[in-house]
């Protein structure tokens, strides 16, 4: 079963989903947050954190791996929230479990599945790390998630947790994020509220791409963060964590 923390009480169950090459740790200001509202719980995904890497994992095995932990906390329903690659995870866990889902975020996420130019920059990062190992990729990977000029403190913080993850859980999730499929039909029949966090500089998940995904929604809910990249739950802590908040309670 994957590694996990969970803090808190109530009758909300808020299950937070770490991005590539992160861990649960990335929470860390949300989980602070959040436990005095509500039971918070963060996995570390597989082969990221303390969760052992898994041979040919895909992203729905990972939203398989999620429940697996939910169903042990004996929980019957969950607001599911993932940066980046943990909203692809969302995504697949909200096709896969409808029922148990009674609300979704995407934090610097989309919907939409990898076009051909990224797949093939996609293979190039798989292609790099096999020759080099992790920690060329992850020093320069990581800082150019956030916003510049960012903090030395966030991104030295990032780069360590970084490194936590295995090189195959690293390269494992590369190949699943490549081969995942559109799940732009998902947001659009969800009857729950979505939630989406924007960020201004996000160059990975323009926040244009965000706009019009949460426009297909039926009821969308935006956090729209003006100073952050593609790292809004550091950046931008306590905006997120207020916006959050309002959804949880809408």
């Amino acid at each position: 079963m994957l590694h996990y923390h969970a803090e808190g009480s109530g009758d909300i169950n808020l299950v937070l989903l770490h991005g590539y090459c992160e861990n649960n740790t990335c929470f860390n200001e949300q989980v602070l947050f959040f436990k005095d509202h509500c039971k918070v719980i963060v996995p570390d995904l597989p082969g990221f954190g303390k969760s052992a890497p898994i041979e040919g994992i895909s992203i729905d095995g990972m939203a398989q791996e999620v429940k697996k932990v939910l169903d042990g906390l004996n929980l019957k329903n969950c607001v599911l929230m993932g940066h980046s690659m943990g909203g692809y995870v969302a995504l697949a866990f909200a096709e896969l479990y409808p029922n148990f889902v009674i609300g979704l975020g995407l934090i610097h996420s989309t919907a939409v599945a990898d076009t051909e130019e990224r797949k093939l920059k996609r293979n190039q990062v798989i292609d790099f790390i096999s020759k080099h190992g992790k920690e060329p990729f992850l020093e320069t990977f990581i800082p150019a998630l956030f916003k510049e000029p960012a903090t030395k403190e966030h991104t030295q913080t990032a780069v360590r947790e970084a490194l936590v993850s295995s090189t195959q859980g690293i390269l494992e999730a590369a190949k699943a994020m490549r081969d995942r499929p559109d799940r732009t039909h998902v947001l659009k029949s969800l009857e729950v509220p979505v939630f989406f966090g924007v960020g201004k500089y996000d160059t990975l998940i323009p926040e244009q791409a965000m706009f019009e995904q949460a426009a297909s929604c039926k009821v969308a809910h935006i956090a729209y963060l003006s100073n952050s990249a593609h790292m809004g739950m550091v950046e931008e802590a306590d905006l997120l964590n207020d916006k959050m908040l309002g959804y949880l309670i809408i």
